[in-house]
Parts: structure tokens; C-alpha cells; sequence
């Protein structure tokens, strides 16, 4: 009878179905299968025609159906249910394609997929299931609530699978019943003693010593079940596709009143995902604030729940987390900061009878510090470090002098994809050289290496003398049929002009700085370099561009835009001290 047991639940198998409906109960189903007396007979039962779900979502509070099909009727199942052991494991899992050169014949190869376990649970043994009876075979089908958290790693084309696994344990007094199952057979016999030899020892004093030869034996851990159990099989069944339906992140800033009790603002942004065309319902939005208060500033005013939702929409709510002012809150450094709990419930709208609950809930930290220069900004993206000082001692009338004293310019390039930001003096003295302050932001998709080249000014007298050299060249000189011409006779004042012109139009400015490259700079990366000058003339000086050239590519870029350069005599002091 035992062995019958065994065989019996050998055959049967585990299914996992996921019903379209999200109110679905089990009652319903048993109440249909009464009244339809050919249930389970065929595929037309209600078991094989509920509809099942075409997509799921990440944080989603999900209810699945646990179907256990075996052959022959049900009668006398029910008494066996508590040797039953069925456990529900849902994994995620995605697969990532990356171009390669050398690896496959098409050119692509394909790295593992990775999976996670994101929910894993048994069946409650103590909720009776529904039973299902056919002609060729019996089901007994269980509902069990799931959620569906997020994978802690990153994938492409997430999916979701269900894998039953099911195990059947013989009863005590069948097993007591059955004469093989005993631990020694007879007619064995034993194994022999390794220290029999030593027996007539002296040294033993009349101790006879035993070591069988199976503790000597590798003891070898058997892979296989007990032969009282049996493992039950579960059916292959495809996965499901499955995204975000919202994704949230949280900003603070520092609140601007002043109070007594520490106080900061939180923006909780929320997007919908723009993988799907169905609304999506906010149903509760709040925060919880431990040794503190929460207060939701969009109550009543902007935002009232719940809220629709289209697709691509971005709803930012505003709190007010205010900590309390408890005893030795500015003496320890832990004190503070205050653990913020924050949630966010939604429906997604698929349709009336389709309405996945989504739950979103963490915890996080708030550091309630203040600066200690609170008027003092914070850095840029680009220029943070990952030590610097919460503030710097700056005083205004130092700060309003630096700015007096220079000048910036900053010039996106948006088909090269970098950014500069020239910085220069207003003023500068005549031979004494001077620098201008180049910083670089590569905002571009790929490395770049750069190279950067100051243009002077051209000069008026030598665009006069090249073109009255073509034009008394276009007029008198030149080949004519084969023959040699003489160029025509210059008038003496026009020469006397051009040279006035060109001894006039001396070199004004001078850059040092001949050859300035950078190197292979990253995505994001920043740079900074200098520009040296030498001023020759007072008065304002002008360069023709600088040009920015990507010694890879060849690209070039040429900015115009440049510092004005204002050059000033030195005063009678400096040059006596020269």
C-alpha cells in the first residue's frame, strides 16, 4: 500500500496559474465546478478556462493558483494533504546581447543570464483546497498571495517564472507496516575488525580493541530521497514579461525658515512607466518619520488622491519632515540623522477586472546638519570631490572683489559635445604675461582627446598687401599666350601706403602657450588648463578664436567668443622697480 502511495504521487504533477482577474476567488470556482457536472472531464472545464495574465508588474501584491493534477479520483486525497509539503518559488531572470568581434558567427555573444529569487513561500497545509474530479484524473488547485519585489540586480527584458516544487511523505504506520524498511538486514554479515590483531597486547592490560573497517569506508551522502518520500514533478510553463509600473526617488533641501526644531524638505518624485499604455491610479502617497513628523504640504492644495496617471507623467509630492528637538540633539553627532519610512500604493488600470495592486514601500536616512556656512552653495556635478568641507569662511567683501577682478565665458559646442568655460582677468599690464583659465566638461557619448590652438588677430596691412598683389598681378602680370609680361608699374604713394600700413599694424599680443593638449578624457570627465599671454600694446586687444581640435576624429570647433582684453600702461613705481 505504500509503494502504491508513492507510485501514485510519482505521477502527478504541480501547475501554477495566474489568473487574469485580480478578485478572483476560490469560492467562485468551486461554486461553478458544482454547477457544471462535466468539470475536469475536458478542456472546456472552468479550471482550463479561466484566462490567464499576459504581463507583470515589479511591486505588485500578486494571487497565483497552485493546481496539483494526478490520475484516478480524489477520494480518499483529502486524508493525505498533511504529508504534503508544495513550495512556490518565483524568480526573475533577463538576458543581455552585447556586439563582439571575435566571439560567434554573428557577430553577437550572449552573457549568462542572471536570475534572483524574488518571493518564495509554502502553501498553507491547513486551508482546504478545491478538489476537481474527471473522468481521467483528479486536481486539487490552492490560492496563494505572492509579492513580486524588484530584482537586486540589473536586467534587460526582465521576466518572471513560477516553479512549483511539491513533496509527498509516507505516513508513519504504513511505514511501520512495511518489512523492508529495517536498518539491518539479516543474513549480513558484520564487517571485520582493522584492530584485531593488537588483541593479545600486553600493553592493553586484557582490552580487547574494536575499529570496524566501515569507519575507515568514505561515508558517501545520499543524493536520492528516503524511500518513505517522494518528490513531485513540476510542469514547464512560460514565463511571463514583466516591468516597473512606477519608480520613485526621494531629493531633500535644506528648509529656509528658521526654527527651533530642525527641518528639512522632501520631494518625492514619482514617474510612471512609459513601457505601457494603461493608467495608473495613485491610491496613498505618505512618510512616517521616526522621532519626528511627516507633513504633507500638497494636502488639500495641489494634489488630491487618489490621483489618474497617464503613462510618462512625473507627480512630485512635497514634505515637511521635522525632527524633534530632544535632549542632546546638537551634542551627538548621531542624533542627527532620523530613519524616514515611505510608501506609495497604486492601481494599475488594465482594465475593470484586471487590477494589479502596486506597493512600494523603504526606508531610508535624513541627516538633519546644518552648514556652517549656510549662504555658502554647494559645488557642480562636475567639480565635486569625495572629501570636501560642508562650508568654506568666505567673506563678502573678498567674494565681490574676485568677481571685480575677472571674467567668464562659457561656450557649449553641441555637435562636438564639450564644454568651455573661459575665465580672464579685466585688466592686464603691458609685458607682463597673463593667463586665462580653461576649463573643459566632456559631455559627449565617447573619450576625447583634444588639442587647443590660439588664432591671432589678422592683420588689416596684410590683407591690403596680398590683395594689391593680386590685383596688380590679375592686371599687368601673368603668362599671355606663352609670352612673359612684365608686371605693371606701382604707383609710388599706394606703395608708401601699404608700407605705412603694415609698420603701423605691429603684433599686439603674444600667446606663450603653443601647444596645449589633453588626453584621453572620459565621458563626464573634467579638465582644467591655463592659456598664457603676453600683452605688447595698451589699449584693447582682440584675438581672432580659439579652436578646439579632436586629434582622433579631426573635428574642429572654433570659438569666437572669447574675454575682452583691456591692457594698461604700468604705473611709474613699476617700472622705477624694474
Amino acid at each position: 500500500m505504500a509503494g502504491d502511495n508513492l507510485d501514485l504521487m510519482a505521477q502527478a504533477g504541480l501547475q501554477v496559474l495566474v489568473p487574469y482577474a485580480t478578485d478572483f476567488n476560490l469560492k467562485n470556482l468551486e461554486a461553478r465546478i458544482a454547477s457544471d457536472p462535466n468539470a475536469g472531464r475536458d478542456q472546456s472545464s472552468p479550471l482550463f478556462s479561466i484566462p490567464s495574465r499576459k504581463t507583470l508588474y515589479f511591486d505588485e501584491h500578486l494571487s497565483v493558483l497552485i493546481v496539483l493534477t494526478k490520475p484516478g479520483g480524489a477520494e480518499g486525497l483529502q486524508d493525505w494533504l498533511s504529508y504534503l509539503t508544495i513550495n512556490l518559488e518565483v524568480q526573475a531572470f533577463g538576458s543581455e546581447s552585447r556586439h563582439s568581434n571575435t566571439q560567434g558567427t554573428d557577430g553577437h555573444s550572449t552573457q549568462p543570464v542572471s536570475r534572483d529569487v524574488i518571493w518564495s513561500g509554502p502553501v498553507n497545509a491547513a486551508e482546504p483546497p478545491v478538489t476537481i474530479n474527471g473522468g481521467s484524473g483528479s486536481a486539487l488547485v490552492w490560492a496563494l498571495h505572492c509579492f513580486l519585489s524588484r530584482p537586486r540586480v540589473r536586467m534587460q527584458h526582465p521576466m518572471i517564472s513560477f516553479k512549483a516544487s511539491g513533496t509527498f511523505r509516507q505516513p508513519p504506520s504504513l511505514t511501520a507496516q512495511n518489512p523492508g524498511d529495517k536498518l539491518l538486514s539479516s543474513g549480513v554479515p558484520a564487517s571485520i575488525n582493522v584492530l584485531e590483531p593488537l588483541t593479545g597486547d600486553r600493553g592493553l592490560q586484557g582490552i580487547t580493541p574494536q575499529l570496524t573497517a566501515l569507519r575507515l569506508d568514505r561515508i558517501s551522502v545520499p543524493t536520492s530521497l528516503d524511500a518513505t518520500e517522494q518528490s513531485i514533478r513540476s510542469k514547464p510553463q512560460k514565463p511571463f514579461p514583466a516591468l516597473p509600473a512606477i519608480s520613485a526617488r526621494v531629493r531633500y533641501s535644506k528648509s529656509g525658515t528658521t526654527s527651533a526644531r530642525p527641518a528639512t524638505i522632501a520631494n518625492l518624485d514619482i514617474e510612471t512607466s512609459p513601457f505601457q499604455d494603461e493608467e495608473i491610479e495613485l491610491t496613498d502617497v505618505n512618510m512616517q518619520l521616526a522621532a519626528g513628523s511627516a507633513e504633507d504640504l500638497c494636502a488639500g492644495h495641489a494634489i488630491s488622491l487618489p490621483k489618474t496617471c497617464q503613462p510618462r507623467d512625473d507627480v512630485v509630492f512635497l514634505f515637511r519632515l521635522v525632527a524633534n528637538n530632544d535632549e542632546g540633539f546638537e551634542s551627538r553627532a548621531d542624533s542627527l540623522s532620523r530613519a524616514l519610512e515611505i510608501w506609495v500604493n497604486a492601481r494599475v488600470c488594465v482594465s475593470d477586472e484586471c487590477r494589479p495592486t502596486i506597493q512600494m514601500r523603504w526606508r531610508t536616512t535624513v541627516d538633519f546638519s546644518t552648514a556652517l556656512n549656510p549662504s555658502y552653495g554647494g559645488p557642480s556635478q562636475a567639480m565635486q570631490r569625495n572629501s570636501r568641507p560642508s562650508s568654506l569662511p568666505l567673506a563678502s567683501d573678498n567674494l565681490a572683489d574676485s568677481e571685480n577682478k575677472s571674467q567668464q565665458r562659457a561656450t557649449a559646442m553641441p555637435g562636438f559635445g564639450v564644454t568651455m568655460t573661459l575665465t580672464a582677468p579685466r585688466e592686464v599690464c603691458v609685458g607682463q604675461p597673463f593667463t586665462w583659465d580653461v576649463f573643459l566638461v566632456n559631455r559627449s557619448d565617447r573619450a576625447r582627446k583634444l588639442a587647443i590652438l590660439v588664432i591671432p588677430k589678422r592683420n588689416a596691412g596684410d590683407h591690403q598687401s596680398r590683395l594689391s598683389k593680386t590685383l596688380v598681378g590679375s592686371t599687368g602680370g601673368g603668362q599671355r599666350q606663352g609670352i612673359d609680361n612684365a608686371d605693371a608699374v606701382m604707383d609710388e604713394n599706394r606703395l608708401y601706403g601699404i608700407q605705412k600700413g603694415n609698420s603701423q599694424d605691429a603684433v599686439r599680443i603674444v600667446c606663450l602657450s603653443t601647444d596645449v593638449r589633453i588626453g584621453n578624457l572620459n565621458p563626464g570627465f573634467c579638465h582644467n588648463t591655463e592659456l598664457k599671454f603676453l600683452p605688447l600694446s595698451k589699449g584693447i586687444l582682440h584675438l581672432e578664436m580659439v579652436r578646439v581640435v579632436d586629434v582622433v576624429t579631426n573635428e574642429t570647433v572654433d570659438v569666437r567668443h572669447l574675454p575682452e582684453i583691456v591692457a594698461e600702461e604700468r604705473a611709474s613705481d613699476d617700472r622705477e622697480a624694474s
